[in-house]
């Protein structure tokens, strides 16, 4: 089918837009007539857009912060009696929102074209995750959506502290190494070259360690031009290439080999499925499609395919904690955590506490490394620059003794 964008008059005299999949032109007019509607203009949604378009396209895309606020707010406005539609259009004009607005009103464009709200939001993944949108349909079905949008709300905040502090934490010493860096260039391109000609004029006796950075000294100055440019365009082409999910997979699998940073990729992987199997589970979600969503968003974010196989195992028959126990993808403390929620019939609040337990192990295992690496830094730029102006010193003291 194709998928076709539409205009159309409420009897009110609204215009209201929105998109439906059909076979042609004509069924949409019918579809749109029989909601109601007047139609005023019908055309076949736009091709896809080149991957360049895609990464533009991020820049507008709205804040997850903006997502948050929209679901709190709504959940008010729901539990405030409300109307889905009307609750829609007062949050279309709340500038609270920021870019959220533009999605709100697509959002609510397809409600009134007489998709689900659950299918009105999946249209825009990057904003909704498949745990989101799986709650919201539940909650639809269950006559709770404003007690469910409620609860994504919450969950989302708490994520995003979680977030925040991470980030924060890593902050430091991103900018130490990033300071130890221009420092270590700054003497190679700038100090060494005023000593390199003194050195090499007077013939004095080098190190090879000396010898070997005033050759780099001599090759950064003579491609300044293109370091400088290197500069600029690498952090972009790097950022541009780290959003494909591909590249951060492979980049996450070397990364899970050093000694430091594989338990604290295990202890992030815990967190994430132990949280949404929590959620899905708690809010009626049968274990089979809880465990079909949170494979797919494991597979987006670890990009294992162990995770497909256990879900397999469980589809057939198995229990989850043995499946998962023989993929090796969790700690034994987590699976034999989960055994005892499947033996007590508790597997959701135990997958809530596991979570919660591995957090906190992340932000304190974070917390150790970024106490490490930020004075190792400094430790280390200064012995290489301390031992830089050590041997260049030396040299110019025997150049000075042999005049003498």
């Amino acid at each position: 089918m194709a998928h076709f964008h539409y205009r159309a008059l409420t009897q009110g005299g609204e215009l209201v837009t929105g998109s439906i999949a059909a076979a042609s032109a004509a069924e949409v007019a019918e579809r749109i007539e029989f909601l109601g509607l007047v139609p005023v203009e019908t055309k076949p949604a736009a091709e896809k857009t080149s991957p360049l378009q895609m990464d533009l396209a991020f820049l507008n895309r709205p804040k997850a912060e903006d997502v948050t606020v929209f679901t709190r707010d709504l959940a008010l406005l729901l539990k405030a009696g409300a109307r889905l539609d009307d609750a829609l259009e007062l949050l279309s004009g709340d500038g609270d929102l920021g870019r959220m607005r533009a999605v709100v009103r697509k959002i609510r464009a397809g409600v009134l074209s007489g998709e689900s709200f659950a299918d009105a939001i999946a249209a825009h993944p990057t904003l909704f995750p498949q745990v989101f949108v799986a709650l919201v349909r539940v909650g639809e079905a269950s006559g709770t959506l404003d007690r469910t949008l409620e609860l994504l709300a919450a969950e989302r905040t708490r994520s995003q502290e979680l977030k925040r502090k991470l980030t924060e934490a890593l902050q430091y010493p991103a900018f130490i190494l990033a300071a130890a860096g221009a420092v270590l260039v700054f003497f190679l391109m700038f100090v060494l070259p005023q000593f390199s000609v003194i050195l090499r004029d007077m013939g004095a006796k080098l190190d090879p360690s000396v010898e070997l950075l005033l050759n780099l000294s001599d090759l950064m100055q003579a491609h300044a031009v293109e370091i400088g440019a290197g500069a600029l365009v690498v952090p972009v082409l790097g950022w541009l290439v780290l959003r494909r999910p591909a590249t951060r997979g492979r980049l996450r699998d070397a990364l899970a080999k050093l000694p430091l940073l594989k338990s604290m990729l295990m202890f992030h992987r815990t967190g994430v499925f132990c949280r949404n199997l929590s959620i899905l589970l708690g809010n009626g979600v049968t274990l089979t499609n809880t465990l079909r969503i949170v494979v797919e968003v494991m597979a987006v974010s670890d990009g294992s395919a162990v995770w497909a196989v256990t879900a397999d195992k469980v589809r057939h028959g198995g229990r989850l904690s043995e499946a998962l126990a023989a993929g090796a993808v969790l700690p034994p403390m987590a699976i034999r955590m989960l055994r005892l929620g499947e033996e007590t019939g508790q597997l959701a609040m135990l997958a809530g506490r596991i979570a919660d337990f591995y957090e906190t192990k992340l932000q304190r295992a974070l917390t150790r490394v970024v106490g490490i690496i930020g004075p190792l830094a400094i430790v280390t730029i200064s012995v290489v620059v301390g031992g830089l102006i050590v041997s260049v010193m030396t040299a110019l003291l025997s150049v000075s003794q042999s005049i003498q």
